[in-house]
């Protein structure tokens, strides 16, 4: 089996690792002290920005970055009056701005979207928010916005609070939080957790582990007396083997997110999750920080803009400054080089697993089959190398051997990456000539 090229630009926060964070933020700080420097990076270049969703922060945001590195724009802010109102694929799309184009910023509101444009082109693509899927260009400017206040997130605990389950900010945040080192308290509005795939990968990935937490202000935010904390294997906490959930005792960074109604939340029983004043004056808050991506609603009132914990708006004003730093490394590496993201495969095409079972995914939309990729080892999963849905696999076969095996099986576990082949049935398999492996 060959994996489809890895795709170029940036996609999703999944790629994050620690060498690439420090390195990317020294070079945000060279340009925020230096920006004469860089005035002419890009001079030649130019830079598509694709937008099938609404945006203005973050639109401008890349529009400034690139015009601030010499870059010339050319830009979609209304996909109605574009040939995708035609019909044309995603694809077509992709391949045409891409002979205009150095590289293409796309926002769309299916999963997956910007790493099918990727997989059409010959320029990076980076990926400006999809679907429920992912935003890491925020999470990046989000990160930055908390490195300059702490320097390190060592001992930090972020609480992450509203509409997990559809909101693409807070996905991303927490991949980007546990790459850092940070503590994460997952603070899901009533029915608006997201998929326990998700927080397992991030365990798996990061050595971390889940334990509950509790305080009197979780009930009013959640529905339920505890909350749970993802936080590095290595940290040292007191009251870890006690019974029952430990009191958490202070919070360094709160990030709040708006309910997503435009991609079919809804709220079960009460009020949406948020701060007030009266709120912030409880001690497990006298020293958080106030984090949204915006546009935000009644959860972040403006009744605190006065709040010296306020950092929303701080978090708007560094993403050009974020994006200049995306932009130069993939367009100018040979002066400006970073370490590589983590590769992400486009996948494989071939399997029997079925559609995609996210109705949001782009294959859907777009017609086309759902490669696989695949993560962890113990147990492994298959996933839509789209939009990281769980595809249900329940037999693996290898390649090599021409042997099939159960799913979660030592012998599976021993099949190298290469030679994998997923499948729903044993029949399935040895239809295909595997034979059983036991």
């Amino acid at each position: 089996m060959e994996l489809l090229p890895v795709l170029d630009g940036i996609h999703s926060a999944e790629t994050f690792h620690p060498a690439f964070l420090d390195a990317f933020f020294e070079r945000v700080a060279q340009l925020e002290s230096h920006p004469e420097e860089f005035e002419d990076a890009l001079k030649g270049k130019v830079i598509a920005t694709v937008f099938e969703e609404p945006s203005t922060r973050t639109r401008l945001s890349f529009e400034a970055a690139a015009l601030r590195l010499g870059a010339g724009v050319i830009t979609v802010a209304d996909a109605g009056s574009t040939s995708r109102a035609k019909g044309e694929s995603l694809s077509d799309s992709a391949k045409v701005l891409g002979g205009y184009a150095d590289l293409l910023v796309w926002r769309h509101s299916k999963d997956g979207a910007s790493r099918l444009a990727a997989q059409s082109t010959g320029v990076p693509v980076v990926n400006a928010g999809d679907g429920r899927l992912g935003h890491p260009t925020q999470t990046l400017v989000d990160l930055h916005t908390m490195r300059k206040e702490w320097g390190t997130f060592e001992g930090k605990v972020v609480g992450i609070l509203g509409d997990l389950r559809h909101g693409r900010t807070a996905r991303s945040l927490t991949w980007g939080l546990a790459a850092s080192g940070a503590s994460i308290l997952l603070l899901p509005g009533p029915g608006l957790a997201w998929e326990g795939g998700l927080e397992e990968r991030i365990l798996s990935r990061f050595d971390y582990r889940r334990r509950p937490v509790s305080h009197a202000l979780i009930p009013g935010w959640t529905g339920s007396s505890e909350a749970w904390l993802l936080e590095p294997r290595s940290f040292i906490q007191g009251q870890l083997f006690q019974g029952g959930p430990s009191e958490i005792s202070s919070l360094d960074a709160l990030y709040l997110t708006r309910l997503q109604e435009e991609r079919g939340a809804r709220q079960e029983r009460g009020s949406y999750p948020g701060v007030n004043p009266a709120r912030m004056e409880d001690p497990l808050l006298s020293k958080c920080l106030l984090l949204h991506p915006l546009p935000r609603r009644g959860e972040l009132p403006e009744s605190l803009d006065g709040d010296p914990r306020m950092r929303c708006f701080n978090q708007a004003r560094f993403g050009p400054v974020v994006r200049q730093a995306i932009f130069l490394a993939l367009l100018r590496e040979d002066a400006w080089p970073l370490p590589a993201v983590t590769p992400m495969p486009a996948g494989e095409v071939e399997h029997g697993l079925g559609p995609c079972p996210n109705p949001n995914c782009i294959t859907l939309e777009e017609g086309i089959p759902s490669p696989w990729r695949v993560v962890g080892k113990r147990p492994r999963s298959f996933l839509c190398a789209f939009c990281d849905s769980s595809l249900p696999a329940e037999y693996v076969g290898c390649l090599s051997t021409r042997r099939v095996h159960p799913l979660h099986s030592a012998s599976a576990e021993k099949i190298r990456a290469e030679n994998l082949k997923p499948f729903l049935a044993r029949e399935q398999a040895e239809v295909a000539g595997f034979a059983w492996g036991g």
